[in-house]
């Protein structure tokens, strides 16, 4: 009997994980200690297929609270770090699938306000980005043996 090989393309997922300290530079007050909040915003997320190894790059802000003094008294301001970008590779291999599935981007964000730290001229935190990769497709190879069927 012949083995046949058959190439397809398997749907795949791929998650990976990005994290940074982020440092605000320009803090409308000088900072005398770290808030309680930060927030971070992801956008510009792109699968790029055309590259070897393929790239999903991305874009953030963050956006962390500290204190500062106002004539004996503390206050609250937010330091925004604005245009941050980065990027991480995909596996080799991986391309669009066939048909009309395009490549899904999901990401979730997280910033730890405990870790906040400030200088008297900067406010630096932590920031965790966690994307999600959905159909892409990655070559396999099936074997078919021939065989009789039964009548």
């Amino acid at each position: 009997m012949t083995i046949r090989r058959l190439c397809v393309d398997e749907i795949t997922t791929v998650t990976d994980t990005f994290s940074q300290t982020v440092t605000c530079t320009n803090p409308g007050f000088t900072p005398i200690g770290p808030g309680d909040e930060c927030n971070v915003l992801v956008y510009n997320t792109a699968v790029n297929l055309g590259t070897t190894p393929p790239t999903l790059s991305f874009s953030f802000d963050a956006q962390f609270e500290y204190q500062y003094e106002h004539l004996g008294a503390t206050f609250l301001d937010y330091c925004n770090a604005l245009g941050n970008s980065g990027s991480f590779t995909l596996p080799t291999g991986v391309t669009l699938c066939c048909g009309a599935t395009v490549p899904l981007v999901q990401s979730s964000v997280t910033c730890n306000a405990a870790a906040i730290t400030t200088t008297p001229t900067s406010v630096s935190g932590n920031v965790t980005l966690s994307f999600t990769v959905t159909n892409l497709c990655v070559q396999t190879i099936i074997c078919v043996d021939d065989t009789t069927c039964p009548s």
